[in-house]
């Protein structure tokens, strides 16, 4: 199975595992206590993704030892590793830029221990070109609002979509100068 028909869950749990083998239920703790709490810490929803990464022989389970609820630990295989690879290697796109900024956060958060340092300046690289990009066309459709509009609601949730990508493009460039200023 392609690695592009993966859920962002299922890429969240196989970054997660790539560092250390856990049960379900600590990586349902994980989602309900740490930040990445955006993801659901359902059984409904942690089980089943851990279930099909099994099938794709993403995933290897093994009974925990010593384990009263013989809770299973799951553990990247190296086609789990392939398939995270993959996935991080992808290019940044317009369409990533527009509706999936959170996906491209979790990438870059996976990028340390998983690919080359490179991957990481590229990954840095096309998010900043598209981002800046994109704020240029925004600048444009701002540019159409005439003064009877700039107090609307609309007007001005538009301007904070302007001002949240003039942000991700900060952090971008600042962390882009970050990594070239880094020891490799």
């Amino acid at each position: 199975m392609k690695a592009s028909s993966a859920s962002a869950l299922e890429f969240s749990l196989l970054g997660l595992l790539r560092h250390q083998a856990q049960s379900g239920y600590d990586l349902r703790r994980t989602f309900a206590t740490t930040p990445m709490r955006h993801f659901s810490d359902s059984p409904g929803s942690i089980y089943p993704a851990l279930r099909r990464m099994k099938a794709r022989r993403w995933l290897n389970a093994s009974g925990a030892n010593g384990n009263a609820r013989k809770r299973q630990e799951f553990a990247v295989t190296s086609a789990g590793k392939r398939a995270l690879v993959q996935w991080l290697r992808q290019s940044v796109t317009r369409e990533d830029v527009i509706w999936r900024l959170d996906q491209i956060m979790l990438r870059f958060a996976f990028l340390d221990g998983n690919v080359d340092r490179s991957v990481t300046h590229r990954f840095l690289d096309q998010f900043e070109l598209e981002l800046a990009a994109y704020l240029r066309e925004l600048r444009e459709h701002d540019k159409a609002f005439g003064p009877e509009l700039r107090s609307s609601t609309g007007y001005l949730a538009f301007k904070s979509g302007i001002e949240s990508y003039q942000t991700h493009l900060l952090w971008a460039r600042q962390t882009r100068k970050q990594f070239q200023e880094a020891i490799p």
